[in-house]
């Protein structure tokens, strides 16, 4: 996102360079013997921090302590170190606001809005945004303004509000190639201007690409690569590793996977030589997306998990870290692997209810997967079947108003037997073994009531079965059980015994069958999830049965009414109800 004085810099950097003036620090020199500009420019051309946290002890004008404090939190941002940037950046802001430093003071609000977004900190990084955007108009026409309005325009961008987004930065690059057209520049301005244009052209490519226009995307993404091929041969700068990662992100959305692939590999290789963690970091992520689609789950498990070892906050509309977790579960519940499946099943729970975004949090999602919601069906009608229906509408109205009233009063009744049902069911989830037996169906309890009573089965318990008992009750209070593959042959392995041997101690000291006893502890522990985090009250009932391991939504609900004497919906419906009256 940063590039208003990134691209200063750069542009600097090039021509010195080319001009044979910055040559690489070796071990042996000494930092005393350059002047304070020399340092920042070596900073910025080898990405190291130390160039800075040496010129910072140093006695500084007000200008270079801004330029450090700017070049100090770009630093750490890019790093991902936030809070640390967000105190240098607070610095440029108090000094940029006592010089009356227009320019400086959009820097340092627009990057602490961007340390609050990476932060996941909304609602203020929008604050921050917003007090940038005075500044804007006070620039005078030219590149300055053209950048910090394509730099605001990223908030668009952060929001959801692609189209904005695309057609500031249209009205931006225009304005960008005007100034390109002009004669006089000398090639240090236009190197300067031509890098600006690479920058919004990837930037323009990003937002066709989230709104599946990628004809359009591709057209800048290739038009941004003749230009640094052209302009800036045998160089590594940013902007040629966010073209590729722009290319990268373009064939993964458009399910286009080895080319994908191919481009990813080349960021992440450019990004740990060049240090550039969040590029690699991004494309770690994407990485792991394109090798599960090709059922590659083992490289897809080893990607994502890649990405969640080098976690690293990013300014974007796509939620980097929930990508990450997704693919890990995805990759490891393919793979069989249980225990990651439950840590990865966890945190992306906790991280989906922190965002409270469902549109974001499945926006990746619902490209690779197909999962956007169909359009709806045209439902006006013709005039005639229009006017047929008005004909008997008031007729059939009636009949309407008392069938409610009549629904309205069963409903009431029926109401309150399920709230009886649901508090005995959570009393008795203080008495594990009772919490795991099925509830009697109405016809269950006729059955009972006209046989007789049957005297209580005394059998002599021998070690054996003391073992498995005693084990049991260690896997109940564990939560192997939530493990779609569970099976009578896996628990009687894990538990060290035989499939008989284990079937018959369930059924004579469980007293319900293996099926029965699975379902009872899936749903305990779900219910036990639902009590103490309350966000996952707010979940669908396909989603529950997926975490608590059922292999879908209608055995789930069968099993839940078994053991509760209600739906799924009607137990929701209830806690909703509940909470309402606190």
């Amino acid at each position: 996102m940063k590039f208003t004085e990134t691209l200063y810099r750069s542009a600097l950097i090039l021509l010195l360079v080319l001009l044979g003036a910055i040559q690489p620090l070796h071990a042996q020199d000494s930092l005393a013997k350059y002047a304070n500009e020399e340092l920042l420019d070596k900073a910025f051309q080898t990405r190291q921090r130390f160039y800075l946290t040496y010129l910072e002890k140093r006695k500084l004008n007000e200008d270079e302590q801004k330029m450090l404090y700017q070049d100090l939190g770009s630093s750490l941002i890019s790093d991902g170190v936030l809070d640390s940037a967000m105190h240098y950046y607070q610095k440029l802001d108090t000094l940029a606001s006592k010089t009356k430093d227009d320019f400086q003071a959009f820097v340092a609000k627009i990057s602490v809005a961007e340390v609050l977004y990476r932060q996941k900190e909304y609602t203020r990084s929008q604050q921050f945004f917003e007090a940038a955007q005075q500044y804007i108009a006070k620039f005078p026409e030219g590149r300055e303004r053209i950048l910090a309005d394509a730099e605001y325009s990223y908030f668009y961008y952060l929001s959801g509000k692609f189209d904005l987004y695309v057609a500031e930065n249209e009205k931006n690059l225009k304005a960008m190639n005007t100034l390109l057209e002009q004669r006089n520049l000398d090639n240090y301005e236009r190197l300067y201007l031509i890098m600006s244009k690479v920058t919004l052209e990837v930037f323009l490519a990003k937002g066709y690409i989230m709104q599946e226009q990628f004809d359009q995307a591709a057209s800048y993404l290739q038009d941004a690569k003749a230009l640094l091929d052209k302009h800036f041969p045998n160089e590594v700068h940013l902007m040629g590793i966010d073209q590729q990662l722009g290319m990268g992100q373009l064939h993964l959305f458009k399910k286009e996977y080895e080319q994908a692939n191919t481009y990813l590999k080349e960021v992440i290789q450019l990004g740990e030589e060049n240090n550039h963690k969040e590029y690699t970091y991004k494309a770690h992520v994407f990485l792991a997306i394109a090798q599960y689609q090709q059922g590659n789950y083992q490289a897809a498990l080893q990607e994502a998990e890649a990405a969640i070892q080098g976690k690293i906050g990013v300014a974007d509309y796509i939620d980097f870290e929930m990508e990450s977790l997704r693919y890990a579960y995805l990759s490891a519940k393919e793979l069989g692997e249980t225990e990651k499946v439950m840590e990865y099943s966890r945190q992306f729970i906790e991280q989906d209810a922190a965002l409270n975004d469902n549109k974001k949090s499945n926006f990746v999602n619902s490209f690779i997967n197909n999962l956007e919601v169909n359009k709806l069906e045209d439902d006006l009608k013709k005039k005639s079947e229009t006017n047929y229906l008005l004909r008997y509408s008031l007729f059939g109205f009636g009949f309407l108003i008392l069938g409610l009233i009549l629904f309205g009063y069963y409903q009431l009744r029926e109401n309150k037997k399920i709230k009886v049902k649901i508090r005995e069911y959570m009393a008795k989830l203080d008495e594990p073994e009772e919490a795991l037996e099925p509830q009697d169906t109405p016809e269950e309890e006729e059955v009972q009531a006209i046989q007789p009573e049957s005297k209580p089965r005394v059998e002599e318990i021998d070690e054996k079965t003391t073992r498995i008992l005693e084990k049991l009750k260690d896997f109940e209070h564990g939560d192997l059980f939530v493990d779609s593959k569970m099976s009578l042959a896996f628990l009687a392995s894990y538990l060290g015994t035989n499939t008989i041997t284990l079937s018959k101690v369930i059924n004579t000291h469980k007293q319900m069958n293996f099926n029965d006893y699975i379902n009872g502890l899936r749903i305990r522990y779900i219910i036990e999830r639902i009590k103490n985090e309350p966000q996952f009250e707010q979940y669908k009932i396909a989603y529950l049965a997926e975490v608590s391991g059922f292999s879908s939504h209608s055995i789930f609900s069968k099993a839940f009414k078994k053991s509760t004497g209600v739906t799924p919906s009607q137990f929701l419906e209830y806690l909703k109800e509940e909470a309402s009256q606190v």
